[in-house]
C-alpha cells in the first residue's frame, strides 16, 4: 500500500513507521481540514478531529469526504468524517467547540493541525501549542487566496495579534474557490507529514497559489514567552437564551460587528444598542458590546454560525 511513499528519496520504510505511530489532531473540517484529514488518513497516521458543526448542502462543494444524503441529514461534520477517514486508520472523533475549558482533547498528539475558519479558535490553539510545546499549521483560504505556516518556535499571537475579531473576511462573505483551499491544505499535509518523519520544516507563511514566501518572526510577546495564555483563560462564550433554538454568543468584536452585519445583511432594526439584520435568511442581532443572538441547533452550531458569517 505504501511502495510509492517508501521509492521516494529520503523516505523508505523507518519513515512510514514513524508516521504510523505518531498521532495528529486536526481542529476543523471543512473545506481545508477535511482535506488535511484525508491525506493523513491515507498515510496511516492516527488522528484525532474536532469539529463543533454539523453538515449543510454547501459542504457537498467544499469537501471530498461527505455525501449529499450526509448533508441533508445534517449530521456531524467529525461523526462523518470519522465513517471515511477510519478505512485508513484509527480515528476520535470529537463533536465538540474546541474552548478554554476542553483544549485536553489535543493531549497526547504529536502535531496540531488548524481547519478552523476564525482567528479567535487559532489564538486558543497557539495558546495551547505554545503552553504545552506542540508544533501546529495554520491554514487558511479566503476567496482565491490561501495560507500555510507551520509554528514552533514562532508565536501565532505575535503574528497575527494586530488583526481585530470580526475584521477579516470569511469563506461565508467572501467565498472560497475549492481549489484553492485544497492547495492550501495540501501544503499543510506535506508540512505535518515531513515534521513527523523527523525532517526539518521551515516557518514561514506560505502564500497560495501566488508561491510567495514571507520570513515572519516573533516579537516576544507575553504568550511565547510563557507569561500569560488570554485565549486559555476565557469563559464559556455562548449560552442559550429564553425562545427556542436561540443562542447568545459573546465576542470582543463591538462596533466592529456592528458594522459588518450592517454591511453583510438586510437590516431591520437599529438603535444605539443593536443592529438585527437577515443574513442568507438568518436572523442575526448584534450588540454594541460584542454580544451575538441568533437561532441554531444547540451552543456548538451557533458559535459555527458566527464563526462563519461574521470571522469571529
Amino acid at each position: 500500500m505504501y511502495s510509492r511513499f517508501e521509492a521516494i528519496e529520503n523516505y523508505g520504510k523507518e519513515e512510514r513507521k514513524k508516521l504510523q505511530s505518531s498521532k495528529a489532531a486536526v481542529v476543523g473540517l471543512g473545506a481545508t481540514g477535511s482535506v488535511i484529514a484525508e491525506n493523513l488518513a491515507r498515510h496511516g497516521i492516527n488522528l484525532k478531529i474536532v469539529d463543533r458543526d454539523y453538515l449543510e448542502e454547501n459542504d457537498v462543494y467544499s469537501s471530498n469526504i461527505y455525501t449529499p444524503v450526509q448533508c441533508q441529514k445534517a449530521l456531524p461534520k467529525a461523526e462523518a468524517a470519522k465513517l471515511y477517514l477510519q478505512q485508513f486508520t484509527q480515528v476520535e472523533a470529537f463533536v465538540e467547540s474546541l474552548g478554554p475549558g476542553n483544549t485536553g482533547i489535543l493531549d497526547d498528539v504529536d502535531i496540531v493541525l488548524d481547519g478552523t475558519d476564525n482567528i479567535q479558535s487559532r489564538f486558543l490553539i497557539d495558546g495551547y501549542c505554545q503552553k504545552n510545546s506542540t508544533p501546529w499549521i495554520y491554514t487558511a483560504a479566503i476567496a482565491e487566496k490561501g495560507y500555510s505556516m507551520f509554528f514552533d518556535s514562532n508565536c501565532f499571537n505575535c503574528v497575527f495579534r494586530k488583526v481585530a475579531a470580526g475584521g477579516i473576511e470569511t469563506c461565508e462573505t467572501a467565498g472560497v474557490m475549492r481549489e484553492i483551499s485544497s492547495q492550501a491544505a495540501l501544503k499543510t499535509t506535506y508540512k505535518a507529514v515531513k515534521y513527523l518523519a523527523g525532517k526539518n520544516i521551515d516557518e514561514s507563511l506560505e502564500i497560495i497559489p501566488s508561491g510567495e514566501i514571507l520570513d515572519v518572526e516573533s516579537d516576544g510577546c507575553e504568550v511565547c514567552r510563557g507569561e500569560k495564555y488570554p485565549a486559555l483563560n476565557g469563559e464559556e462564550r455562548t449560552t442559550a437564551v429564553c425562545g427556542e433554538d436561540k443562542y447568545q454568543v459573546q465576542t470582543d468584536a463591538g462596533e466592529q460587528a456592528v458594522e459588518k452585519l450592517a454591511e453583510l445583511g438586510e437590516v431591520s432594526a437599529e438603535n444605539k444598542y443593536l443592529i438585527r439584520a437577515s443574513v442568507n435568511g438568518r436572523e442575526i442581532s448584534v450588540f454594541d458590546d460584542g454580544r451575538i443572538i441568533l437561532r441554531a441547533k444547540d451552543k456548538s452550531h451557533a458559535e459555527a454560525l458566527v464563526s462563519e458569517i461574521m470571522g469571529i
